[in-house]
């Protein structure tokens, strides 16, 4: 019983023990102070603290505007950000503090020229943890790192020196959408829309285009905002979009469950700012919607919140496989492409549209406007779907568009009229490098031209338009040339080609001339200027028409060493000539009669006067063209073909007839042949 006794009194003393320790270190807390300095900085940027150690930390807001003091997990500081910019009309209750398990330690908004302070425990685990300020659109700029670690780290006082050179240096007037954090909105004439455009940049680099003439998100867009091209009152000024537009929506989203009449009136209500976001308010029918739309929190892409007021028989959201996001929802049912929504999940929901890499076209034109790239007046014609633009050969244009990436294949869709289809056409698209769609009066009709991305300009093949000459016009509107086109000996006598060779071992070669001519044109051949009195002239007799190719073949005997080999007109009328091709002693004839550009089979229909959809889907092994959903053009890539590199244009600055060009949409990728089909019934669809 002693025993017992004793041992109940050394416990009892043993916890008072452990309570005093526990006291004295709970009064005790390293004691930290942060304030703000102008242009959206904490003052200091870095701050060191031991592992576990209690923190009491004084935050002196001396700025004119209203800040936090956020201490999150590592590498959670944008989705914070993103998260608090997401609360929307919850953001002042919760003092821009999203909900998060990233959430170490915070702050409530501490109002201008006010301080607070906050006690905490530093984590446990060593490492750099963000303090940021979720005040809508701060965050993007203002933060600083605390280091937990048991030892100051060398890396801290690296950042504060390095600040102290940036805040010299710097310009604080500069703070434009991109680098401010701030949301920009701004009423403007916008391509694609309605007079009564509205274009936000977004906190966090989305930007994105509503029409309050029609009432719905007409399209977003990543890594940039607008740029104006002068007066916006002139007709030819609509800005250009920087970025990479990566959404689009063609009409008003919503309908009704179980209403027949599908198009009810829709009208501006106007919108009201929430920290500098807008939140629009519209009807449709007799229905109020409100929609706030802002960067998707962790991830490109948009968070879209409605609220619905009455919706009756509930909502239907129809998502596009083709819209280039994954669309999801909180509440709700999507069911084979559609969202549906009952009366009370439709009073208030959230729609997230997350970007599925290279799936939206990198370039698309509506062809609805004008540009200033294309900005002749009279040019717009009706299209298939909505405008479209008439172009005519000599000009080829180059609009603005991000910079593509076609190294693992590429895709077109477009709608093409051609206004002659009894003569063809050399270029309707193309890249800078790498090849063009042309058209042929044909069973072919349209085919794909790839070329390499470097000129062949080895002994074996010499492409004419890359020699020298004078006089001979270089063209390309006849299909079925080698290169970038070739040398069309017009109604003069004494033009000239000329090629420098270079014969590797003596013997008796073979100089085989492509060509392609209606009759018999002949051309006069020299060598180092001497020509052969045997065959002063070689014939160059008709191939049948001009896009049939054939050979000229003369055979000589060389020494090793360079030639000059000159071929001159002896008469008015010449042929057009392609290239020169050097067979040497022993070696095997490289059988180039049949052109890369030639398809190896087609079924296509003639070609009228109508509307076509036509569609080219690239890979590194195929080509394969469509038309009007159908495969038209299917054929292996040859040896010497690359894949498309640089700016995509539209025309060729050769002549040739008008044609018009409707809804043209550039991919970084082949297309599949389901996508094709989907989107050549697009024209079938009502657009608003």
């Amino acid at each position: 019983m002693k025993q017992k006794n004793f041992t109940q009194a050394n416990m009892k003393l043993f916890s008072t023990f452990l309570l005093g320790l526990f006291i004295i270190n709970s009064a005790y807390a390293v004691k930290l102070r942060v304030s703000v300095k102008a242009g959206l900085k904490y003052d200091p940027i870095a701050l060191h603290v031991q592992p576990s150690e209690k923190v009491e930390l004084l935050f002196d807001n001396v700025d004119e505007m209203m800040h936090n003091f956020v201490l999150v997990a590592p590498g959670s500081r944008l989705e914070i950000v993103e998260s608090a910019i997401a609360l929307g009309a919850e953001g002042p209750i919760r003092h821009y503090v999203p909900e998060s398990v990233s959430v170490i330690a915070s702050t409530q908004v501490v109002l201008p020229g006010k301080k607070t302070t906050i006690t905490f425990v530093s984590p446990e685990i060593e490492g750099e943890y963000p303090y940021v300020c979720t005040f809508p659109g701060h965050g993007f700029i203002m933060y600083g790192t605390l280091f937990v670690a048991k030892e100051r780290p060398t890396k801290m006082d690296e950042l504060l020196s390095k600040a102290e050179d940036v805040a010299k240096a710097e310009n604080l007037s500069d703070l434009s959408p991109s680098k401010s954090g701030f949301a920009v909105v701004h009423r403007t004439f916008m391509p694609d829309s309605s007079p009564a455009a509205i274009a936000v940049a977004l906190p966090g680099g989305h930007s994105y285009c509503w029409d309050a003439g029609t009432c719905f998100l007409r399209y977003a867009w990543r890594n940039g905002f607008i740029k104006k091209n002068g007066s916006f009152g002139r007709w030819r000024t609509l800005p250009t979009i920087e970025g990479r537009v990566y959404l689009r929506e063609r009409n008003f989203p919503f309908r009704f469950v179980g209403d027949s009449e599908k198009n009810h009136e829709i009208h501006f209500l106007g919108y009201h700012l929430i920290d500098g976001i807008p939140q629009f308010r519209y009807t449709y029918g007799k229905v109020e919607f409100t929609e706030l739309i802002v960067k998707l929190p962790g991830k490109n892409g948009l968070l879209r919140k409605f609220k619905v007021n009455n919706s009756q028989g509930g909502l239907l959201f129809p998502i596009p496989p083709d819209s280039g996001v994954n669309t999801t929802c909180n509440k709700g049912t999507i069911q084979k492409g559609m969202l549906r929504l009952s009366p009370e999940e439709s009073k208030s929901f959230s729609i997230t549209q997350s970007e599925i890499p290279r799936k939206a076209p990198v370039f698309h034109l509506s062809m609805n406007d004008l540009i200033a790239s294309n900005n002749r007046r009279g040019i717009l014609h009706p299209g298939a779907i909505g405008q479209a633009w008439q172009f005519s050969g000599g000009k080829k244009i180059t609009p603005a568009q991000p910079k593509g990436d076609f190294s693992s294949g590429a895709g077109v869709s477009t709608w093409v009229q051609i206004t002659d289809p009894k003569r063809p056409i050399s270029s309707i698209i193309s890249w800078e490098k790498g090849g063009n769609i042309q058209y042929s009066p044909s069973q072919k009709a349209f085919f794909f031209n790839t070329t390499s991305s470097e000129i062949d300009d080895s002994p074996n093949g010499l492409e004419a338009e890359n020699a020298k000459f004078k006089g001979p016009k270089k063209q390309a509107s006849n299909p079925g040339h080698h290169g970038s086109g070739y040398l069309d000996f017009g109604t003069e006598f004494g033009q000239y080609v000329e090629w420098k060779i270079r014969v590797e071992k003596d013997g008796e070669h073979q100089l085989r001339f492509r060509y392609a001519t209606v009759d018999s044109r002949p051309l006069q051949l020299s060598v180092n200027g001497e020509v052969d009195l045997l065959t002063p002239t070689l014939p160059f007799a008709g191939t049948g028409n001009w896009t049939t190719w054939k050979h000229q073949v003369f055979k000589r005997q060389f020494t090793t060493g360079e030639y000059l080999v000159r071929l001159t007109s002896v008469d008015k009328n010449g042929p057009n000539v392609d290239s020169l091709e050097i067979i040497s002693p022993g070696s095997k004839q490289k059988n180039k009669s049949k052109s890369p550009t030639e398809p190896k089979s087609s079924e296509a229909p003639i070609i009228d006067g109508n509307w076509h959809h036509v569609a080219l889907s690239l890979d590194q092994t195929s080509v394969r063209l469509y038309l009007d959903g159908n495969l038209h053009v299917k054929r292996d890539l040859e040896s010497g073909e690359g894949l498309p590199i640089g700016n995509v244009s539209i025309a060729s600055k050769t002549s040739h007839p008008k044609f018009l060009l409707d809804e043209l949409s550039v991919y970084e990728r082949p297309l599949s042949s389901v996508e094709i089909k989907r989107l050549s019934q697009l024209a079938t669809e009502p657009v608003k």
